[in-house]
């Protein structure tokens, strides 16, 4: 885990903070390899239509499309058949498409789709073609709570609900208004048969709490907020489930905090439990076949770094550490690094993404020790 005590995050709610914390300024690296659908879609660039989508075996009715390495699934369609509700915010001009924790949330504009996974930005976006919006099918695989299986003989992609382990989410919420300041921080609270559940309750609760209780000191300490707007102090919290499966269970928190000046800050934290005791599990446990992981990892995020030019000092990255902050994802993992850490504001929280199959010997199953 990587636990981080002074939590900053995001503000005016998700779409503004998720392009400035989620990294649409910095997309995803795809570092090494991937797996199942994703990796067969496409290795080209060039779009290819006429990709057939079922649902349960039942036709959507309208095609996928298939371009960087990804299928495009039509979403209207998919809601239409899936059952999966779709609803739409005028207010906020997004579409939400699920159910808690499997919720996306899209907003369109221009030629894509910012897509966010229950209230934290994504750094994936989708795709406007002729008026209809588009999701990529690892998003739907990663955050969405759906499977999906590629056949390059009769160019479909079969589409079900996701196997997870048995897990009831419920939202908790820290709220108030008062003095000048806004708190809004959401956390979730798993129920189920699983032995280490209470201890993992308990980890989401504190972090919750830690946060509302840094911010409130730090309202204290930087007195009435007086800079001539009509603005308040804000905290918002936010979480989404990476991984439910495999008894690993992979949280990701977002904690915004605006303390005035030019914008907020954002901090992003993973916590990845095994579900029987409740403990963490460290990068290293997973990759534990490996033990030469981390120089594999470093010379990859390091090589990635130079090519985007994004670093605050040209040499400034040179490990991830004994202890990175990471969450599991559908075949693999995601490192990431807080704003300021090695980039400026505006290249969000730098992330890479990582399979499994890359780092460990053939047939290694990293769960297996859990």
């Amino acid at each position: 885990m990587q636990a981080v005590k002074n939590k900053f995050n995001r503000t005016t709610k998700m779409v503004t903070a998720a392009v400035l914390t989620a990294g649409l300024l910095l997309p995803t690296t795809a570092v090494v390899g991937t797996q199942g659908v994703h990796a067969a879609a496409a290795a080209s660039t060039q779009a290819a239509a006429n990709v057939k989508v079922t649902w349960n075996g039942k036709a959507l009715g309208a095609s996928a499309f298939q371009t960087a390495g990804d299928t495009y699934v039509p979403v209207k369609a998919l809601a239409k058949v899936s059952g999966l509700s779709l609803t739409y915010d005028k207010t906020r001009e997004w579409y939400t498409l699920g159910t808690s924790p499997n919720t996306l949330v899209l907003s369109p504009y221009g030629s894509e789709v910012w897509l966010g996974a229950n209230g934290v930005g994504l750094q994936s976006s989708g795709r406007v073609v002729g008026g209809n919006s588009y999701v990529p099918l690892s998003v739907l695989r990663d955050y969405a709570g759906i499977d999906g299986v590629w056949n390059a003989a009769t160019r479909t992609v079969a589409l079900k609900p996701s196997a997870s382990q048995g897990l009831k989410v419920t939202e908790k919420k820290i709220q108030s208004k008062a003095n000048g300041s806004v708190i809004d921080i959401r956390y979730p609270e798993f129920s189920g048969s699983a032995a280490g559940l209470t201890k993992i309750n308990d980890t989401m609760k504190k972090h919750a709490e830690a946060f509302a209780a840094d911010f409130k000191q730090q309202v204290k300490d930087y007195g009435p907020l007086d800079d001539g707007r009509d603005m308040n102090y804000e905290a918002d919290g936010g979480y989404m489930i990476a991984y439910n499966r495999d008894g690993l269970l992979s949280v990701v928190t977002q904690d915004y905090a605006f303390y005035g000046g030019a914008h907020g800050g954002t901090i992003q934290s993973g916590y990845n439990f095994n579900i029987k005791t409740g403990k963490e599990v460290t990068l290293a446990q997973l990759l534990k076949a490996n033990p030469n992981y981390r120089s594999a990892i470093d010379k990859k995020i390091a090589a990635q770094f130079k090519k985007d030019g994004s670093l605050l000092e040209p040499d400034g990255f040179k490990t991830i550490g004994s202890d990175p902050s990471f969450n599991v994802k559908n075949g693999g993992f995601t490192i990431f690094f807080q704003q300021y850490e090695y980039t400026p504001y505006a290249a969000g929280i730098p992330s890479f993404d990582f399979t499994f199959a890359s780092l460990l010997p053939k047939g290694t199953n990293p769960f297996s020790g859990l």
